[in-house]
């Protein structure tokens, strides 16, 4: 039922034409449904399978994350029995609502090391090296630590994404960690998102949280009511619609894709909406290529198994996926020290919920994990002591230094039975080799498409993986050792002498998926060779989108989210995500541009200051040669502009 909060457009009242369609509301599209429309003459179709999700409990930091929320903000289906996991099922989960994965993720803000980005643009993605992507995150951020302005030009405070540390540590456990880490060699990073930020380090977090300490999701950043309200004449938001597929034509001239498809939740209704300029894809890295190979795009074979017409043979699609994978080693610690105490201790809780709801402080604020350790295998000794060797171990620009484990402790583990409190140190290979899939089930967009992870494929995944474990161990071994009260709970037996053996087999009992998923659409020309047929990686020749993010082969159709990156970064993804829909947004309104003169022009693009849109923030600056497209648009109709939801 709609509500007079958040403007939403019902099915039945979405127009027979836009100039942008934008399907999925997630991370991405938000971003792009904002920026898109700053232009007052464009019209635009924000299409969402899940609802708007915007009440309370969906902003409070502890209790919104997916682990700790009742599923109703989550897509989850499981996973393909994983061959080497003894045909265990993991759960692949997707936001499902406005913001997506924003709204149900750990808040951490993590922009990844040059190296990364500069190696995508030496794939052939020009355009997409760090230099190139570091003003995206400048504009989007507004970086609440004090110690901003003025002294990092790496950080942006004008942004419409509120981004801060935590004010003070929640835990002593985290002070434990610090001084377990430098003992190792592991030394305190205070900005991890710092270009000259080494590449590994026990590194201080940002978070995705606002001056009230509530999470800040897309929705709430960049597309609030306020925005939706003020821009309803040319912004439809049109929630709990599935898209059935790509409307594609045929001419002379080749491939275009005229519009979507949409239906109500239940498949009901079904009809053709057009766009008049482009269709842009931002259903993540699971629901983007399904959609590619529902509208006859995709491996040939596949596709005609499945009965669909084939309209582009791109064996890429849903092809290359990759995942950071985790492995939890649970111990028993102090109950004052861990997130148990409010389970073992429900009156804290109860003191907790006040003391957020009327001063924005106490333990409610804070996310599970304080601080993430980034390390370099090939660094480690015989102790797992990070050895150094010189200033060239050091050179974040270099592909070879990029951290290929991660560290996440996390203070809860299952003891709460002991009436003790836990904490659990995740072990994560950041860079794994394995690549995955995701394939039709059916012609029916209702069902939902397996997804093959292909975990451990490889031997380097499994030999990474036990170093993080190992590493995992000699960092409890060494915090006990300076005194803190740290006791196996669940770990392999033979903790220190297990062999290789032992631990890949603990470890296919354990392990669950982080939930980052990448490259089922990525980056890539269409001819490229960067990753070899077959193998036991499982990866698939080809890209899917060039460096303009535009499907190879298909006028007026993108792809911007997570599924373009080339390959999985060696960090969290949501702020690279916002990355990716900026630029997207510019160069689309760099192709439709009206015409200024006869060639090249130069253009000024603001970052947004404040949530009413006014455009006073950081200018960057650059030249650029566009298409002489002039158009007018055409106004929109506001008959049957509803309004609904629950945005506080």
């Amino acid at each position: 039922m709609f509500s007079s909060r958040f403007p939403e457009t019902p099915l039945r009242s979405v127009l027979p034409s836009y100039d942008y369609i934008v399907v999925g509301g997630g991370t991405a599209g938000c971003v792009l449904a904002n920026r898109l429309t700053q232009d007052p003459d464009v019209t635009v179709l924000l299409i969402e399978r899940g609802g708007v999700q915007n009440n309370f409990i969906s902003r409070v930091p502890l209790l919104s994350s997916h682990f700790a929320s009742d599923g109703s903000r989550s897509h989850v289906v499981p996973s393909a029995p994983q061959k080497h996991l003894n045909g265990r099922q993991l759960d692949v989960v997707s936001g499902k609502s406005l913001g997506g994965a924003s709204k149900i993720n750990a808040m951490m803000y993590t922009r990844g090391l040059p190296a990364e980005y500069d190696s995508w643009e030496a794939m052939g993605n020009e355009g997409w090296g760090y230099r190139d992507v570091l003003p995206y995150f400048i504009k989007t951020e507004n970086y609440l630590d004090g110690a901003a302005e003025g002294k990092s030009p790496w950080h942006g405070t004008k942004g419409e994404w509120p981004v801060q540390s935590h004010p003070r540590r929640h835990w002593k456990h985290t002070d434990e960690i610090i001084k377990a880490c430098s003992s190792m060699g592991v030394p305190y990073v205070d900005d991890l998102n710092a270009p000259d930020a080494p590449p590994h380090g026990c590194t201080k977090m940002y978070y995705t949280f606002d001056k009230w300490g509530q999470r800040s999701s897309t929705l709430t950043a960049f597309l609030p009511s306020t925005i939706a309200r003020e821009r309803r004449d040319r912004l439809h938001i049109c929630t709990n619609t599935v898209v059935r597929r790509v409307e594609i034509s045929k001419s002379g001239s080749g491939l275009s894709a005229e519009g979507v498809w949409i239906a109500s939740s239940t498949g009901e209704g079904a009809r053709l909406v057009k766009a008049r300029r482009e269709v842009v894809l931002s259903a993540g890295a699971v629901f983007s290529p399904h959609l590619l190979m529902l509208s006859g795009i995709g491996p040939a074979e596949h596709l005609k198994e499945q009965n669909i017409i084939v309209h582009k043979d791109l064996p890429a699609v849903g092809g290359n996926l990759q995942d950071h994978i985790s492995v939890p080693i649970q111990f028993r610690i102090p109950l004052y020290d861990s997130l148990a105490m409010l389970v073992v201790r429900p009156w804290i809780a109860i003191k907790l919920f006040f003391l957020f709801i009327f001063f924005g402080t106490g333990l409610l604020l804070s996310p599970v994990l304080e601080l993430p350790i980034f390390l370099q295998s090939r660094l480690l000794n015989g102790k797992y002591e990070t050895a150094v060797t010189g200033s060239d171990d050091l050179d974040n620009s270099q592909a070879k230094n990029l951290p290929d484990i991660e560290i996440m402790p996390v203070s809860w583990a299952d003891v709460t039975k002991h009436r003790q409190g836990g904490l659990s140190l995740f072990s994560i290979p950041l860079r794994p080799t394995s690549r995955g899939t995701v394939r039709l089930t059916s012609s029916d967009p209702l069902d939902a498409p397996l997804v093959d992870l292909n975990t451990l494929a490889t031997q380097q995944d499994r030999a990474t993986l036990r170093t993080a474990i190992r590493y995992s161990f000699a960092l409890k071994a060494r915090m006990a050792a300076h005194g803190y009260p740290i006791f196996n709970s669940q770990v392999p037996e033979r903790e220190e002498s297990a062999s290789d053996d032992d631990l890949d087999a603990w470890a296919k009992t354990e392990m669950i998926s982080a939930s980052h998923y990448t490259s089922t659409c990525r980056m890539a020309p269409e001819d490229s060779r960067d990753i070899p047929a077959g193998g036991e990686g499982g990866g698939i020749p080809g890209g899917v989108v060039d460096a303009r993010l535009r499907v190879h082969g298909v006028k007026g159709l993108r792809v911007a989210d997570a599924s373009v990156m080339p390959h999985i970064l060696s960090t969290h993804l949501v702020a690279t995500t916002v990355a990716i829909a900026e630029k997207c947004a510019d160069m689309v309104k760099e192709d439709w541009c009206t015409e200024l003169d006869a060639g090249e022009i130069e253009k000024e693009t603001f970052a947004a200051g404040s949530q009413t849109g006014a455009e006073d923030g950081r200018r960057l600056r650059s030249r650029i040669s566009l298409p002489v497209k002039s158009f007018k648009a055409a106004s929109m109709l506001m008959n049957g502009v509803v309004s609904g939801s629950n945005d506080l």
